[in-house]
């Protein structure tokens, strides 16, 4: 049986390679879907995460802050504050930012007004820290710079007004040395990434990391025509019935089917993400990183694979003719997109319909490239979308084995 899988292998690649046209089509209409669209969407996926950059503010000072000095630390320029509980500690301000509640925090210690007023001879890695910063994994290094330059000016107005009231600051310059003057302008700041187990990422993709996979996946998918319509033309031609008097089973015969199927989505995987990287950036994009479990990425790309091609096989195995392949396999697969949120991006949907995008096998693809591209989770994270789409086209394969049966 070994030998006659093989040969119907063959058969298959045989086949694939002649229709180079179709075969065209699964890579350029992918390709230029990333291309315009992330193009297209720069602007807007830039905007939505400038205006939600939040942070909070935690007072662990025995003594309330000066209101000055609270006015200004609640309202630092192109960021958004949100309060906290008055019983918060730093354990849940970090949890906070674990669950994305916020994506810095400020954290004032118990002796906030001695540290900010030690002046010492050396560098500002030798102060005592005035305030930590803790950050989610997602703050860019510029959004950070901003963020601190912002907070270091507020604190060292504050820093001169109390040494000015205390009587210890140089309000005459000219009689003090240069580097009392400089030590003024010393702050150490420490800055604290917050991680989870899971290795918290953004929340929001940008616009190639919701392009690459978003139209990676549909492209898997849109495999249905073409395979469905060289099934159909072996069915007229009576290629399927002569492998049937062979004794060659329903299985081997869709099996036979899968496979070059099979390596074609992986090579549209390989080329999407090598366009995301590459092309991408050279067009003024952002660049696409690539995830850091690989596992993962067989693992989320063979499963949607093999949903891809289970369904196509159903496809296949249900019309009658061309016409009907092309019309079901292509509206089935819009309307899957539309719902999966490869065209509208889920996080953009109102609640309800981000609920229904689960109905999509494209949103269990989609969710779980996101798990691996945006959140740079681990192996074990795709693990349930890969359970789902392996199930739906085990399912899928199973209904048409049981058709092709009942045909042949």
């Amino acid at each position: 049986m070994s030998g006659k899988f093989i040969a119907l292998v063959k058969k298959e690649f045989i086949v694939l390679t002649k229709d180079w046209h179709g075969l065209m089509v699964l890579f350029l209409m992918p390709a230029a879907f990333i291309l315009i669209m992330s193009m297209a969407m720069e602007n807007a996926f830039g905007e939505h995460k400038r205006l939600s950059i939040s942070y909070t503010l935690l007072n662990q000072s025995h003594t309330p802050l000066p209101a000055a000095l609270l006015e200004k630390l609640n309202t630092i320029p192109g960021f958004d504050l949100v309060p906290l509980p008055n019983e918060s500690t730093r354990e849940s301000v970090s949890r906070g930012i674990i669950e994305g509640n916020y994506q810095l925090a400020i954290i004032i210690p118990n002796d906030f007004r001695q540290r900010l007023t030690t002046t010492m001879q050396g560098t500002e890695s030798t102060l005592p820290q005035t305030a930590e910063l803790l950050l989610a994994p997602t703050v860019k290094p510029y959004i950070q710079q901003i963020f601190t330059a912002s907070l270091s000016a507020i604190l060292i107005r504050q820093k001169i007004d109390w040494m000015l009231n205390e009587g210890t600051a140089p309000d005459a310059a000219p009689l003090v040395p240069q580097s009392t003057l400089d030590q003024l302008g010393q702050l150490n700041l420490g800055a604290t990434h917050i991680y989870s187990e899971a290795d918290v990422a953004p929340s929001t993709p940008n616009a190639v990391q919701q392009n690459v996979p978003a139209w990676l996946v549909f492209a898997m998918f849109f495999v249905a025509i073409p395979l469905s319509t060289v099934f159909l033309i072996e069915k007229q031609q009576g290629t399927l019935l002569r492998l049937r008097v062979m004794n060659i089973d329903a299985p081997t015969i869709l099996l036979g089917k899968l496979v070059p199927y099979f390596c074609v989505n992986q090579i549209q995987m390989v080329v999407m993400i090598a366009i995301g990287i590459l092309i991408v950036p050279l067009l003024g994009g952002q660049n696409l990183s690539l995830p850091h479990s690989m596992l993962g990425l067989m693992l989320i790309s063979s499963a949607c694979s093999i949903a891809a091609i289970g369904f196509a096989l159903m496809v296949a195995t249900m019309v009658r003719t061309t016409m009907q392949a092309t019309t079901i396999g292509g509206v089935v697969n819009i309307i899957f997109g539309a719902l999966g949120g490869i065209m509208v991006p889920k996080f953009i949907m109102p609640e309800t319909m981000q609920t229904l995008t689960y109905l999509s096998p494209m949103s269990w693809g989609l969710e779980g490239f996101l798990d691996l591209f945006l959140r740079q989770s681990g192996w074990q994270a795709v693990l349930p979308e890969a359970l789902y789409l392996s199930t739906f086209g085990l399912l899928c394969t199973t209904i048409a084995a049981y058709r092709f049966n009942k045909a042949y």
